[in-house]
């Protein structure tokens, strides 16, 4: 059976048993950004060797010895909400083993503020189904309100809002196979805007719920 999952998700080493957080949550990014190869041609399945690219970035997140770049602390802020403290090398390399994480557009942008075409955004969300079967994740975390604007209607339920400083965050379900279903939410897209001490209080009432 053909799969609609391109960029293979990356999935740290304890996030089969929750690792630190003790449930399995994913993490779940809108899209990556390059400016050669297949955000040039528009179809990124031309280009084998593209489907590591996301497990790509995050090791290069997590390998204290590459050059710290401008696009890290994005994940230096988002990994600190989850916490709720600020990180340093060996919490890091815990934090990101105990998760997993997805980009959901399966075609790489030409821009890191660039969105996808209707179609894309369908067929990422068949994408995100096969992940979710596949991983069985608990809790789905969604980075930015574009991303979860253009998740899918299906097999959906809306749940309670989360309340924090008087500031409404809506979360929901996905319904699986056999019954299962994982919880998600979506927080401001942390490369701008993102007060992580908040986004904790947030994230920590939605893993509770």
């Amino acid at each position: 059976m053909n799969s609609n999952i391109f960029f293979q998700p990356f999935v740290g080493k304890d996030y089969a048993n929750g690792g630190i957080f003790g449930k399995r949550i994913m993490i779940l990014g809108e899209s990556h950004y390059c400016d050669e190869g297949c955000s040039n041609c528009g179809d990124c399945r031309l280009h084998g060797e593209c489907t590591g690219f996301t497990q790509g970035v995050i090791k290069d997140y997590i390998d204290e010895n590459k050059e710290r770049q401008d696009w890290m602390r994005t994940f230096v802020k988002f990994e600190r909400s989850l916490v709720g403290k600020e990180t340093d090398q060996t919490f890091r390399l815990k934090i990101w083993n105990s998760v997993g994480f997805f980009n959901y557009l399966q075609v790489a942008m030409g821009g890191p503020r660039e969105a996808g075409t209707s179609a894309q955004y369908r067929q990422a969300g068949e994408a995100l189904f096969e992940v979710m079967e596949k991983y069985q994740p608990e809790n789905v975390i969604a980075w930015g309100k574009r991303l979860w604007n253009n998740m899918p209607g299906e097999r959906w339920r809306d749940g309670d809002d989360i309340v924090v400083d008087n500031s409404h965050v809506a979360t929901g379900y996905y319904f699986l196979s056999y019954g299962r279903q994982v919880k998600v939410m979506a927080v401001n897209h942390p490369s701008v805007g993102y007060p992580w001490d908040y986004w904790n209080r947030v994230i920590q009432d939605f893993l509770l719920q």
